[in-house]
């Protein structure tokens, strides 16, 4: 499963809720979310998700787990580290299947970042760690960040596909 956004804030309400109940360790996640989300208890989260459960809501919390980390919060760490694992997991076995680094591992090919969980955050830059831990299995390995959104791509490759497809059409 790559840990996106949406599994990442996942984890740590869970942690929360968790935390709450005395089944998890007490986590700084708790204030800085129950804050966030002007709620009074943890016992309110439950009603909050359900209110309105959209993936890209509760992804929105993703910085408040990067700065409960960057501030040392040990349970906070331990979602992020598990999520740099489960991504650096997915490009090894899409590399792996694909040939991609080569017979012996030391093939170049790029590795294209997007999304939210990769951008930048303070001490904790998702995207680094992924890259770090990639590059020691294949050191070849060439992070590219995109300068426009992946749809903004998809779209100058389909607007070229077209224009070349209406040139080959004019000199026939």
């Amino acid at each position: 499963m790559v840990m996106r956004g949406y599994g990442i804030a996942a984890q740590a309400l869970t942690a929360v809720i968790r935390a709450h109940d005395g089944r998890g360790p007490q986590t700084t996640l708790t204030n800085s979310i129950l804050q966030s989300l002007d709620l009074s208890s943890p016992d309110e989260l439950i009603g909050w998700t359900y209110a309105d459960p959209s993936w890209a809501r509760i992804a929105a919390l993703v910085p408040l787990v990067v700065s409960c980390a960057d501030a040392g919060d040990q349970i906070a760490i331990k979602i992020l580290d598990n999520a740099v694992q489960e991504l650096v997991l997915s490009v090894k076995a899409v590399v792996e299947r694909l040939c991609l680094g080569g017979a012996d591992g030391n093939g170049s090919f790029p590795i294209v970042m997007v999304g939210g969980v990769l951008e930048a955050n303070k001490k904790w830059d998702i995207g680094k760690e992924v890259t770090d831990c990639i590059q020691k299995t294949y050191p070849r390995a060439c992070p590219i960040r995109p300068k426009v959104e992946p749809a903004v791509g998809a779209a100058l490759l389909a607007w070229n596909s077209l224009m070349k497809e209406t040139e080959g059409n004019c000199h026939r």
